[in-house]
Order: C-alpha cells, then structure tokens, then sequence
C-alpha cells in the first residue's frame, strides 16, 4: 500500500482534525492493514467520520503491540452521507450493517463500541471481535499483521 492508497481513502473520509489525515499518509505513523480494512469498507459504499488516529489518541502501547499507537488502529463513527456530521444512529439495521461488514474487513483484530455504539445488538453483530471500549462514542477498529479472512 502506497501513498496513492492512501490519499484514495483520505479523499473519501471525514475528519474531526487535521492530524488524522496526517496520521494516515504518513508510513511510518500507521500500518498498511488499517489503510486496506479502510478502502475495503469504502468499497462497500460507508461514508466514515474519523474521530482518532494516533496523533491525536492517548498512548494505548500498555494494551499490546496492535494498537493506536503503534498504527494499526483507528476509531470512528459511519455516516448517513459524505456531510460531517450525518452521523447514523447506533440502534438501526444500517449501523449494524456496518458493524458486520467490518468484521469481514481484511485484517480485522478488534471492533470496540463505546458510548452509544454499545449495545446487546451491536455486540452480537461482531460476534468474537467485539469488545466494549470506553470513552466517548466511537467504534474502535484494530487491525492486524495477519490477514483472517
């Protein structure tokens, strides 16, 4: 994955800071396998509002290897439409859509839903890859070296 696979998935994702973006076109800050789960949900037709990358992200090293700090992970929210914003609702089928194909997504380790994400529904649309995470709302995606699929 090079610099154009990363500029094709930063041109279609909304960012909440501009550090997200440079997070993601930087090699040497994030991992190729967030950039394929990434394009591979874009090809699905998501929209996808990014709420952290690295940069902007407490330090998760304690957690293990696979984690934002180390580049494999992101965390964000689907959207209803390419608007910032158009957040969807966390309680509908097209929400747990999303939650089902990103588990099919080449590379997934982990889905976290925090906040309103969390949920009996959600959690079951992850089946094994679903954690509840803390925070604000947010879906966390955590990629991997291995390819699972």
């Amino acid at each position: 994955m090079g610099l154009t696979e990363r500029a094709a998935l930063c041109d279609r994702l909304v960012f909440q800071n501009d550090t997200q973006r440079s997070d993601l076109m930087n090699v040497n800050l994030t991992q190729t396998t967030l950039i394929s789960a990434g394009l591979f949900m874009l090809t699905k037709g998501y929209h996808i509002e990014i709420t952290a990358v690295k940069t902007d992200h407490s330090n998760d090293s304690y957690l293990g290897y696979h984690c934002h700090y180390n580049g494999f992970c992101w965390d964000c929210w689907p959207l209803n439409s390419a608007q910032p914003g158009d957040y969807m609702d966390p309680t509908t089928h097209n929400f747990r859509q999303f939650l089902v194909d990103l588990t099919h997504a080449p590379f997934i380790l982990q889905v976290g839903l925090a906040g309103t994400a969390y949920s009996a529904e959600n959690m079951n649309s992850l089946g094994s890859l679903g954690f509840q995470d803390d925070g604000a709302d947010h879906v966390h995606v955590g990629t991997t070296y291995t390819n699972r699929n």
